[in-house]
């Protein structure tokens, strides 16, 4: 990117620092994109993991078109981009609508999240000079975080209030069915995934029956969308953000291959302690994050690349402790400055830590990508 100056080999970065195989996240867009266009759905990216117009370039398909973000500042950034049909993917206060106003009048195709009638009267107090805001209804299909409950009122007389409003216009239901991070096996997936479909289909039909246009139905997370079931063929979208880079734990919960993980922290050892049978690394929480405490076997935080008997017990923040599952630590086998790869548990949390990408094909480095930060 630009005129910075990166190192050709991977063995030569200096540490810690992100590795994004670039293969890797191109295979696991076009296999989504692939999904989405065999289940009948549009596939609409989430930016949040990676938040960098590259990246999301290859996540829509060079279209550009069709994305949902997490902050405001992403918003900003793909609207510069040259991105358009953006979900703001968060709910929203006072202090965010001059933004989000010129969002909304800048792009084509623009819409919002609300869950209360304050959210809409925001909006109605905010009116748009030339079009109505684009509203989608948050739902609460069962992971308890935003949303109106999928089986309650409230989703229809919000939706019956946008679509009387001068100001909005009732664009569909979302859900993020966060509650699938929680499974243990693809057996769970499976049945998250039907859930998730199922209880934001009821609605539809709710609303549907109540006279009520609803253009869109999304449903997503990784996990559901990596592993869709039946009843996903009859929502109109998915919007997964993870799978472009995975983790360890999907790769754990059986949503992806341990091959298909694309984002490694690079890491080198800086002490042996034989006393205490530890290692300690250059990778502490700022480079590696602490999502993950006590969510790998063998109290690990992540997985460290061919080398099974090894797990991240403790970090403080710039050094990590490395000890053995089992047995002794080989000291011969990791010199002071050895090379490892930690696959993070999880890499939206983990790539948040970084303000820059190496881009890799094989052992050499390619480009550097540079995400935005901030909100």
């Amino acid at each position: 990117m630009g005129d910075e100056q990166w190192p050709d080999k991977i063995c030569d970065v200096q540490t810690p620092c992100l590795l994004v195989n670039i293969k890797k996240v191109r295979q696991n867009a076009q296999t989504m994109i692939d999904r989405c266009q065999s289940l009948g759905v549009q596939l609409r990216p989430h930016m949040k993991t990676h938040k960098c117009l590259e990246i999301g370039e290859i996540a829509t398909g060079y279209t550009k078109r069709c994305i949902v973000v997490s902050t405001l500042k992403e918003a900003e950034l793909f609207a510069d981009g040259g991105f358009d049909d953006i979900v703001y993917g968060q709910l929203f206060t006072e202090d965010k609508m001059s933004r989000l106003g010129r969002l909304a009048s800048t792009l084509s195709s623009f819409h919002v999240f609300v869950d209360s009638d304050s959210g809409i009267q925001l909006l109605e107090d905010n009116k748009l000079p030339d079009r109505r805001w684009s509203v989608l209804v948050k739902v609460d299909t069962g992971s308890s975080r935003a949303g109106v409950m999928w089986d309650g009122n409230r989703g229809l007389e919000l939706a019956r209030r946008l679509s009387s409003s001068t100001a909005c216009s009732f664009h569909g239901i979302y859900c993020h069915e966060g509650q699938s991070y929680s499974s243990k096996d693809a057996d769970d997936i499976d049945k998250f995934s039907n859930q998730a479909a199922e209880r934001l289909l009821h609605l539809a039909k709710r609303l549907k029956e109540a006279g009520i246009e609803c253009k869109s139905v999304g449903v997503g997370s990784t996990p559901t969308a990596s592993r869709p079931s039946e009843a996903m063929k009859h929502l109109t979208e998915l919007h997964p953000g993870n799978y472009l880079f995975y983790d360890a734990q999907q790769y754990l919960m059986g949503s992806c291959g341990f091959d298909d993980v694309a984002a490694l922290i690079a890491t080198r050892v800086i002490g042996q302690y034989p006393h205490r049978n530890q290692l300690l690394i250059d990778a502490g929480w700022t480079a590696v994050s602490l999502d993950g405490q006590n969510g790998i076997p063998d109290g690990k935080y992540c997985l460290i690349v061919d080398h099974p008997n090894l797990r991240l017990v403790k970090m403080t923040q710039e050094v990590g402790f490395l000890e053995p599952v089992k047995g002794e630590m080989d000291y011969a086998n990791f010199p002071i400055g050895k090379l490892l790869f930690l696959m993070p548990y999880h890499s939206c949390a983990t790539a948040c830590m970084h303000d820059r990408y190496y881009i890799c094909e094989g052992d050499n480095i390619i480009d550097v990508y540079k995400p935005c930060r901030g909100w």
